[in-house]
């Protein structure tokens, strides 16, 4: 059983108006794995969301004609998009803008100028959300198909069912906790009690995968 994601690749698709900004986040995220598709406003970043869902999206809100507030908005109405995490990148640093981006649904914000790394670990966070999640309906996509067997489960099965609870709760976890950091109220003390639950529980998944490896 793999659940290490913390290396995991994904499609990005950076929204942002000034093309310095599109050539550098491109540059570094290319650098890394990741595979990129790049537009300059509002309207190509629904229509390309649309046509081939990406895993993870980076929105400038500073946008003419069209915010990055607007898009997330009609990102979040559409069934084809709703579901994919969309990080704002911005210059403004107030809390208003911040506590709206989340309002409209962004999962993530980056205060401009950006620091590389810092764009490298937030995408990475969510593509690593994303890979537990997936694994998690994925077992209790099994568990469903092996209902009816339920009363003779051999151990490895009851092993199995086990685990997928266990890692379902803590991709929960990992789920909350990321929300919950990005609260602008949020004090340093609780921020960083987060950081320590999140820090246990992907030991936990760590310690997991060792184990289902080894059986």
């Amino acid at each position: 059983m793999q659940i290490d994601a913390s290396s995991r690749q994904g499609d990005i698709l950076i929204v942002d108006d000034l093309p310095e900004n599109l050539r550098v986040l491109s540059d570094t995220l290319i650098r890394q794995g990741h595979r990129v598709r790049a537009v300059r406003n509002g309207a190509m970043a629904l229509i390309g969301a649309r046509t081939a869902p990406p895993d993870v999206i980076l929105l400038d809100i500073r946008m003419p004609e069209m915010d990055g507030y607007e898009v997330c908005q009609q990102l979040k109405a559409d069934p084809v998009t709703q579901a994919i995490p969309v990080i704002f990148l911005s210059a403004l640093d107030e809390t208003i803008d911040k506590a709206r981006a989340f309002a409209v649904g962004g999962v993530d914000y980056i205060t401009k100028p950006f620091q590389v790394q810092e764009v490298l670990a937030r995408v990475q966070h969510q593509l690593t959300i994303q890979a537990l999640q997936k694994q998690v309906v994925a077992q209790q996509q099994q568990l469903q198909a092996s209902e009816g067997e339920a009363l003779n489960l051999p151990y490895f099965a009851v092993k199995e069912q086990a685990t997928g609870n266990v890692v379902s709760a803590i991709a929960t976890i990992l789920s909350y906790t990321d929300r919950l950091s990005q609260n602008p109220t949020l004090t340093s003390a609780n921020y960083t009690r987060l950081l320590e639950i999140q820090r246990h529980s992907q030991d936990l998944l760590n310690l997991i995968s060792t184990l289902g490896e080894e059986s």
